[in-house]
């Protein structure tokens, strides 16, 4: 999908500005109308909104109340309708019927700076939100659904591959290179039982 400079996003203090991943995963995802999209983590609400314009319906969730108010704030702005719910990753998430699941997580190695922001606080090691995801995804993907997320070289990856291995099949890969670290984008289909 393209990134539509026609939609008008602000960001509000406190709330995850859209960056290098969020593009990222905006280039990847494609969607067609009428598909019922959920978004882990909405942030600004960039993401849920780029879909919902191209006629999705959606979810978007996060744990953050800035973060809830926030993607009502541009949802509004840009006249789109999407539903907006608190939820702690599938903690509030009854339906598991969903086409397409997005994850932008926080998944940077907690240190003191970090310890102080859930934004990119990926827990001890930098993985452990990427992987707490996919062990529950699969159960609220449509058999034949999507699931878009990404990592950091700056993280471990044997646990996110082992989980990947186990539940998915792997339909694309891409990567961001930076000079202190590598951004794998993944798009992901369970795997039939």
């Amino acid at each position: 999908m393209k990134v539509d400079s026609e939609l008008n996003i602000e960001i509000n203090e406190g709330v995850y500005e859209p960056s290098d991943d969020t593009f990222l995963l905006l280039s990847m995802i494609k969607v067609e109308s009428d598909e019922k999209v959920l978004e882990i983590g909405c942030g600004s609400g960039i993401i849920s909104l780029h879909c919902r314009a191209q006629g999705c319906d959606v979810l978007s969730v996060d744990k953050d109340e800035r973060a809830l108010e926030n993607t009502k704030l541009n949802a509004k702005k840009n006249d789109l309708d999407i539903s907006v719910k608190k939820s702690y990753l599938f903690s509030n998430i009854t339906d598991k019927n969903w086409d397409m699941i997005i994850f932008n997580p926080p998944y940077l190695p907690r240190d003191e700076f970090l310890s102080k922001d859930d934004r990119w606080d990926g827990g001890e090691r930098g993985d452990e939100m990427i992987v707490r995801f996919l062990e529950k995804a699969e159960y609220y993907l449509k058999e034949d659904g999507n699931l878009f997320t990404c990592y950091s070289s700056l993280s471990p990856t044997d646990l996110i591959k082992e989980v990947i291995e186990e539940r998915y099949d792997i339909v694309n890969i891409e990567q961001r290179y930076f000079f202190f670290e590598t951004l794998y984008g993944l798009e992901l289909n369970k795997i039939k039982r």
